[in-house]
């Protein structure tokens, strides 16, 4: 499994997992200091949870960036977008995140050559495009810019295709771009507002975004990068698209302590099993041929982990 999916799900159940302690939830209002203690608890962990989300997202970025760029493809052949992210926007953020650097004694040195490597390996081979391509425009990763990273891998309507693959794999969030727009809202009053004050079910409700962000971005991120590594000049070379409708699924799905695989749209269960594990290895092992997206489902139909098969 990808590291960066391994840590954002476990993040997501640790942090659904967290709400239901006592020493988050209000008491009479009498409690002050109680409340207070309460309050800077669930405003951390807001802050903690929706950094969790765009550490995913750059880190899972940066591993497609790495099999992107081992392409037969020449780099002029890339999307266009891509193209331009790899050059213009690397140098862009790497400067930006070296300033941060020298300001809090590292080395910024260490980061604009890496990144000036890494930009001229795209005149010459082998390629090497920088992690800096995309994620990194600001200190916060903004819905803009989740769509241009999607655009970057040549993909169209980012936010439909992102809410398109979640909602097939169970996860129907109305407005999932201005969820996740108001999530970075709550994020930053959190951090920088003495008054805010984030509820449990705020914390609750953005578990259910992040995991539909992560799912749907991850799922067409690494659907692009595999056309694209495979050297798919067709993809690549035709203006950006809408990919979800090639991409399929088969569900694990829990249905009280047995597990069922079965493929999206299927009426009738492929093979039951008594175990979650069993179910997940064969569920893969079905995926694998088509490079299908593998999705486990808890009891009431919402996704608890997924992997797809056509990337690493």
């Amino acid at each position: 499994m990808s590291k960066s999916r391994e840590i954002i799900l476990q993040r997501i159940a640790t942090t659904g997992s967290a709400i239901q302690e006592s020493l988050l939830i209000d008491r009479a209002l009498a409690d002050n200091d109680w409340n207070k203690r309460a309050r800077l608890l669930r405003n951390g962990l807001m802050v903690v949870a929706f950094n969790s989300l765009e550490d995913f997202v750059r880190q899972r970025s940066a591993e497609l960036l790495e099999l992107v760029s081992r392409t037969p493809l020449k780099f002029s052949a890339l999307p266009k977008d891509l193209r331009e992210a790899a050059v213009m926007e690397a140098f862009r953020s790497a400067h930006a995140y070296a300033q941060i650097a020298k300001r809090e004694g590292d080395d910024p040195m260490a980061i604009l050559q890496e990144v000036a490597a890494e930009v001229a390996s795209t005149a010459s081979a082998p390629l090497s495009i920088s992690r800096f391509s995309l994620g990194y425009k600001g200190s916060n990763v903004t819905k803009t810019e989740i769509g241009d990273m999607l655009k970057a891998f040549n993909i169209k309507d980012a936010w439909r295709e992102i809410a398109d693959i979640s909602s097939r794999a169970g996860l129907s969030i109305l407005a999932l771009d201005s969820a996740y727009d108001q999530a970075q809202r709550m994020r930053n009053a959190a951090a920088h507002r003495p008054g805010a004050s984030i509820q449990p079910s705020d914390l609750s409700s953005f578990c259910q975004t992040a995991l539909a962000v992560a799912l749907g971005f991850d799922v067409l991120a690494s659907r692009a990068s595999r056309l694209i590594h495979e050297g798919d000049e067709d993809y690549a070379s035709q203006a950006p698209c809408k990919i979800s409708p090639s991409i399929h699924m088969i569900f694990v799905d829990d249905r009280g302590g047995e597990f069922f695989v079965k493929k999206e749209g299927g009426a009738r269960a492929l093979k039951r099993f008594d175990s979650s594990e069993s179910a997940w290895n064969d569920a893969l092992a079905r995926a694998r041929p088509s490079g299908d997206v593998v999705v486990e489902r808890n009891q009431a139909g919402s996704p608890v982990r997924w992997a797809v098969t056509d990337t690493p």
